[in-house]
């Protein structure tokens, strides 16, 4: 769908895309209004042809609801989710400097997946003002809107101000901030880009790993992710990633040094709203019990993060394409994670990435196999 409307409206589909586009001063106020009226309107029209088609099967039309007795989780994670949205979207098919791309559509996609899998099961995995409130209303449920209203809202806006902290030439507002704080924004804007991309890797890896399509859920998000902050920090979010860049001279040591600690800030962040919202039960990697051994997954984490960084270094620096920035990058490192996590998860963990190998174990009280 978005790669079918993209030339057309822009392939919203989403009031909070919608809003965050405007904040950025990427469509006028007026159109984004009737933006918003169409996308509400299709909502309610999907929902009553939905529910004729079920009831002539005999069967309840799906909708997405709120787990019981947690609305504000639900709240928090329709935030998270759509900040993370809105923010691939204005990354990948709002930036003037990355027109005609052949990815924003599986970016945004991979987004919207990976986040209505790890908390479909908390909020519904809305996402989405619209499709909140149409098919909702039309299968007589009306209480939890309001949280399909605040939290995407509340998320769009987050995305369009992040959206200024890294990408400030971009934004509308940039002419009339002042030249010295321009400045420090793009001095800032890789460390601010690798902190968000590492919490909602980690978050996902957290939320979703667990699921039956865990693996490709953490791999779909990881392509999201480098698609959008290629052009800002070169989308590492993992500190072996960041040293082998430094050894091949492509970041001098203290630039490195502050990536690192962004990549772990970030997951520590996700750490601690994860166990926000599941307690003790929040996921994070483990060396499986029983027959594993150490030194099996020790070199486990060996191969594919030698893997992982092989394809970075070829893909995504040696790779490179005339224009700076080639069209499957994001696709290699993510599908390289994905198949990692496939098939050496129930021997190492799968984590291949010392900030969430460490701050998700941390959260729970889990220190033997940090090492």
């Amino acid at each position: 769908m978005v790669f079918m409307g993209g030339k057309v409206s822009g392939a919203h589909y989403n009031p909070a895309v919608t809003l965050a586009v405007a904040l950025c001063g990427k469509i006028s106020w007026t159109p984004a209004c009737f933006y918003m009226v169409s996308q509400v309107s299709a909502s309610f029209l999907a929902g009553l042809v939905g529910g004729i088609v079920a009831k002539a099967e005999g069967i309840k039309a799906g909708y997405p609801s709120v787990a019981q007795h947690r609305q504000l989780s639900a709240l928090l994670c329709e935030i998270l989710f759509t900040f993370i949205l809105a923010k691939v979207v204005l990354n990948v098919a709002g930036h003037s400097k990355r027109t005609n791309n052949a990815f924003f559509g599986l970016a945004i996609g991979l987004t919207v997946f990976a986040g209505a899998l790890s908390v479909g099961d908390i909020s519904g995995g809305a996402f989405n003002p619209a499709v909140g409130t149409g098919l909702t209303i039309c299968q007589g449920s009306f209480w939890d809107i309001w949280i399909y209203w605040l939290g995407p809202m509340l998320g769009g806006g987050l995305a369009a101000f992040f959206f200024w902290t890294t990408n400030g030439e971009e934004f509308l507002f940039a002419k009339y901030t002042p030249p010295s704080l321009n400045a420090k924004l793009k001095a800032f804007a890789p460390y601010v880009m690798e902190g968000i991309g590492t919490f909602f890797l980690t978050f996902v890896v957290s939320q979703a790993g667990g699921e039956l399509l865990g693996a490709f859920a953490i791999g779909a998000i990881l392509v999201a992710l480098v698609f959008m902050g290629g052009h800002v920090s070169g989308s590492h979010f993992n500190p072996a990633v960041t040293c082998a860049m430094y050894s091949n001279g492509s970041m001098d040591l203290k630039s490195a040094g502050l990536y690192i600690l962004s990549q772990f800030s970030g997951a520590l962040l996700a750490a601690a709203v994860s166990r926000l919202l599941d307690g003790w039960r929040m996921g994070y990697p483990t060396v499986p019990g029983g027959s594993v051994s150490i030194p099996a997954a020790v070199l486990m984490e060996m191969l594919f993060s030698f893997a992982l960084v092989l394809v970075v270094l070829q893909t995504a620096v040696a790779g490179l394409g005339s224009g700076g920035e080639n069209s499957y990058y994001g696709l290699a490192i993510g599908m390289t994670v994905f198949a990692g996590a496939a098939s050496a998860g129930g021997i190492s963990g799968g984590c291949f990435n010392p900030a969430i190998g460490v701050m998700l174990p941390l959260m729970v009280g889990e220190f033997y196999y940090m090492w």
